[in-house]
């Protein structure tokens, strides 16, 4: 059978089951032999990149970067707060928040302790 005809109504009107998959079955396999074989001529076109430019470095002396030290870094400044300090914070932080809050709207301070 002519498959080229099987996309005319009258003629794929004709066609079995069998013989409707194995047309789809052979579109489907043609379509993935093209896509593999488009990739192959690709891999090995880029594989012989490495034949025609590896010349190209011979030329050229590559140097070695100098070697960098770091800069010396000033050290930073600890600080270091007292729990009333904290404590004033997170309460400013409450006031604040409660402040912004719309009305009717309640924060509780839970209590915890360091281990």
């Amino acid at each position: 059978m002519n498959y080229l005809l099987a996309l005319d109504v009258s003629v794929s009107e004709q066609l079995s089951v069998s013989e409707a998959l194995s047309f789809g079955g052979g579109v489907v396999l043609l379509g993935v032999l093209t896509v593999f074989a488009v990739l192959v001529i690709l891999w090995f076109s880029l594989s012989l990149f490495k034949f025609f430019f590896a010349d190209l470095r011979l030329g050229e002396k590559l140097e070695r970067p100098k070697e960098i030290t770091p800069a010396p870094v000033a050290e930073a400044p600890v600080y270091t707060s007292t729990d009333e300090e904290i404590v004033a914070v997170i309460a400013a932080a409450i006031a604040a928040a409660e402040a912004e809050a719309p009305t009717g709207v309640k924060f509780r301070v839970v209590s915890f302790k360091r281990k």
